[in-house]
């Protein structure tokens, strides 16, 4: 009987239905059994993930958000995800702007408490932000000076109230403020941000036990005694095991090791076929990305019809069972669910080398070009599957060995082509103007549909049908343009232990699951 259960829309079935996992309405108790006899174990939940979750210990400023499972119960922030991935406030209860955009005043929920007693307060806010100069804090790194979110100022209005002032106009910033770079430490880390190496300095519910944690082998998170806010977490505690191997992971999820895991789309069909629950998650899209835009290195990419072509050159299929065994192929910038989804995408730059070719006839490259692409160990496989199909139409790719990392990432000014990079839509301006008009637009190239796109969806804040057409012209100007070339739609696969745990649901398009949705089976 299959537990296989789909977390995103009809692009995600279908995929998994074509990597012959069936779908039923069966349920059952694979991947172990409660040990009450009754309802569900509710004693603790074993969570298997890909990743030591503590590497650079407690300071959540340091992480990103594949952290965030773990780090959510212990510390709050000024806004969290709710369970559709929208922005909501926790810290933060009011959020006003100035009439050009360019402050940002918040209200604070002054009540949350820390372990030496003191409180959130507006002082304690603008201290952690004051700290976006730090390198170590990678999560603060766009609020930094010169960064593509600089925040200039944080002013005390009143205990309870502070203004963020920005470089520039910054509608939707809230979504900035989620975890990590919304997490907010206490007076204690603050002080001394080496103290946070092995303690943490929350005022969330839940806390690390220190007796019971081994650090890179496995964490426990247990509730405060005094927190309120404990019982929205159903399990009386949290182990968080990292197991770096995938094939690790999947074995500890159907023998029972842990209660779930986060595995790899290649691994699903071992875990549908032994009968232990399975659900996966999309929203994050691998693309092709433009850095010249216009003309900078070479007169043809200031002509949209080259992108074009080669978006048109790829046989999205074959590539990604070649490759990415499991993922969903896509033309669309914007995911499966996205209210800026367009099918007709997937129709207009399905693969047709003969229209590449003409496409590029006439762009006035009837026999081609050649361009060099420099690759990592991480994006070789991927480039040498695509160099062929760009040869087809007489394109050819001269791929390059990065000797180093500051090499990697200094193509930016000097190819046309890079990536693959993973871009997820929760923040659409973010991937606008941090990522298309930020690092990889280092030539300063305009284009009048996508910013105006922007722009709509930042004016149609709390207007669903209004921003469902602004994220539409979004995703075919960009994919239009040839600003990213789409590949795929990337899975966040989980197995399940069906009889200690409910199903998992998840905030938009995240791969994690917000730790207190995880409920536990009925």
């Amino acid at each position: 009987m299959s537990r296989l259960t789909t977390a995103r829309g009809a692009a995600v079935i279908a995929a998994i239905a074509a990597s012959a996992l069936a779908l039923t309405a069966c349920t059952g108790s694979g991947g172990g059994s409660s040990s009450s006899g009754g309802g569900a174990d509710t004693s603790k939940l074993v969570i298997g993930l890909d990743a030591d979750q503590a590497p650079l210990g407690y300071d959540p400023l340091r992480y990103s958000s594949g952290q965030r499972m773990f780090f959510e119960g212990i510390y709050d922030s000024l806004f969290v995800l709710d369970k559709d991935g929208n922005v909501a406030p926790d810290l933060a209860t009011t959020a006003t702007y100035s009439a050009d955009q360019t402050q940002l005043t918040l209200d604070l929920d002054t009540s949350k408490t820390f372990a030496d007693g003191s409180t959130v307060s507006a002082a304690l806010v603008k201290e952690n932000l004051d700290d976006r100069q730090d390198a170590d804090l990678s999560a603060y790194s766009g609020f930094a000076t010169g960064g593509e979110n600089e925040i200039t100022d944080v002013t005390v209005v009143d205990e309870d109230t502070v203004t963020l002032t920005f470089a520039a106009a910054k509608p939707g910033f809230e979504a900035n403020l989620v975890f990590p770079a919304g997490a907010i430490v206490g007076p204690t880390g603050i002080a001394d941000r080496s103290s946070l190496d092995s303690a943490a300095d929350g005022s969330g519910p839940l806390e690390v036990d220190e007796s019971a944690t081994v650090k890179g082998n496995s964490y426990l998170l247990v509730k405060k005694a005094d927190a309120a806010a404990a019982k929205d977490y159903p399990f009386d505690s949290y182990e968080f095991k990292p197991i770096l191997d995938p094939q690790a992971r999947v074995n500890a999820a159907i023998s029972g090791e842990v209660d779930m895991a986060i595995i790899t789309a290649d691994t699903q069909a071992q875990v549908e076929s032994s009968g232990t629950g399975l659900v996966a998650n999309g929203g994050t899209i691998q693309n092709i990305i433009a850095f010249d835009k216009a003309g900078a290195t070479a007169p043809q990419w200031s002509d949209p019809r080259v992108f074009q072509a080669l978006s048109m050159a790829i046989d999205r299929k074959t590539f990604v069972s070649a490759v990415h065994a499991g993922e969903v192929p896509t033309a669309n910038a914007l995911p499966a669910d996205s209210p800026g989804y367009l099918p007709e995408l997937e129709t207009q730059y399905a693969y047709d080398p003969d229209a590449a070719k003409a496409l590029l006839a006439e762009a006035g490259y009837p026999d081609g070009f050649s361009f060099d692409f420099t690759i990592t160990a991480q994006s070789q496989r991927d480039l040498e599957a695509l160099q062929p199909y760009w040869a087809a139409i007489g394109v050819t790719v001269n791929l390059k060995n990065a000797s180093s990392t500051e090499e990697a990432f200094a193509v930016v000014q000097t190819e046309p082509l890079g990536g693959p990079i993973a871009l997820t839509w929760t923040n659409p301006l973010g991937n606008v103007f941090g990522v298309l008009f930020g690092f990889a637009n280092f030539h300063k190239a305009e284009n009048a549909d996508i910013q105006a796109a922007a722009g709509a969806i930042g004016a149609a804040q709390g207007d669903e049908e209004a921003q469902a057409t602004a994220l539409q012209d979004l995703n075919r100007s960009i994919v239009d343009a040839g600003w990213l070339i789409p590949l795929f739609e990337q899975l966040a696969p989980w197995a399940y232990n069906t009889a200690k745990v409910a199903t998992p649901t998840f905030p938009g398009a995240e791969p994690f699951p917000l730790l207190a949705s995880v409920t536990p089976a009925s």
